[in-house]
């Protein structure tokens, strides 16, 4: 993949996450199912393919390897919170 491939790739990912970000607070203030399986699904899919996509960069020897692995973090991070608010809010703990 060459820079200007990984940056669109990256770019995407963010907007990716953006929606997702939305998606989870609207399921959060909104109690809707529909909204908080997006927002599930979306986590997912930002964590694995942002791991995927670095691993792969790193492999190549690529510089973005590392945005994608820190964002692959970031991503974890802000899913692990969802869960937590998620389990709050049906009563889990």
């Amino acid at each position: 993949m060459d820079a200007k491939n990984g940056l669109v790739n990256f770019g995407l990912f963010i907007l990716l996450f953006v929606f997702t970000f939305v998606f989870c607070i609207d399921a959060l203030a909104i109690p809707s199912t529909f909204y908080g399986i997006l927002a599930l699904i979306g986590y997912i899919v930002c964590i694995a393919a942002s791991l995927f996509t670095g691993l792969l960069a790193r492999r190549d020897g690529e510089a973005l390897a590392l945005w994608y692995n820190v964002y692959g973090v970031v991503t974890s991070i802000v899913f692990i919170w969802y869960l937590t608010r998620c389990g709050t809010a049906f009563g889990w703990w």
